[in-house]
């Protein structure tokens, strides 16, 4: 699996976040082979601090 990261996109006209890991990095990155972090986030801060406590977590776990 991939590290965890942030993706965007616009909902309703405003910018929303997720935080999101490649499940096969063999294959194409699609909405099926992602995992999800939690919800939808309207601050890309708390996204990506998200995504870097998951981060520490799986290195710490290694």
């Amino acid at each position: 699996m991939s590290k965890w990261r942030i993706s965007s996109m616009y909902l309703g006209g405003k910018k929303v976040y997720q935080v999101y890991r490649i499940k096969d990095m063999r294959v194409v990155d699609h909405s099926g082979n992602r995992e999800y972090a939690g919800g939808l986030l309207r601050d890309e801060t708390e996204a990506m601090e998200l995504a870097a406590k998951l981060n520490r977590e799986e290195a710490s776990n290694v």
